[in-house]
């Protein structure tokens, strides 16, 4: 194998020193995996390729704009954005962890073998605690201008310690 084929595989960092190929310019690629192709350099007047001599390389605004972020990584406006949605997400993961209703987090209530079927019950969990949550919040909306449904509280009734005895509550005569 040449030197440039073996360039042309991995364009970003030299495939020596990526663990892909041996070469005698890395000496450190020598002799490390004998499955590894040999490569050969090209001699050139100009010298070794650029690739195999750099240790890093710089790429230029233009060529990473693809990589480009609205916000800038930590700022104020970055943090108060990334935040509420993290917090948005982790939320629902907790309500979808629920071990009442979907329970996602116990594998035992998905008794079925592979990943391909885990993967399907678990989507069909999702949808159901997202049903559960937009219902939630249409039970909230107000019909027809009534006040909207108030759920019940769910306190168990409590007495007045006052009435608190050793041996239990006083009754009313």
């Amino acid at each position: 194998m040449t030197c440039s084929t073996a360039c042309a595989i991995s364009a970003a960092t030299c495939p020596a020193a990526a663990g892909r190929v041996q070469c005698p310019l890395k000496t450190s690629s020598l002799g490390r995996d004998t499955r590894l192709p040999l490569a050969d350099p090209e001699p050139s007047p100009a010298g070794p390729a650029k690739i195999c001599t750099q240790q890093s390389i710089t790429i230029p605004p233009e060529a990473g704009a693809q990589h480009h972020q609205t916000l800038p990584y930590g700022g104020g406006d970055w943090q108060r954005t990334y935040f509420r949605l993290r917090n948005s997400v982790e939320g629902f993961n907790g309500f979808a962890k629920d071990p009442l209703h979907e329970a996602i987090e116990q594998p035992g209530t998905r008794r079925i073998r592979g990943i391909a079927a885990q993967t399907l019950l678990l989507a069909f969990q999702l949808a159901h605690a997202n049903r559960r949550k937009i219902d939630r919040w249409l039970a909230t909306i107000p019909p027809d201008g009534h006040p909207p449904h108030r759920r019940p509280t769910r306190r168990r009734p409590t007495k007045p310690l006052g009435s608190w005895t050793p041996t239990g509550h006083l009754t009313s005569q």
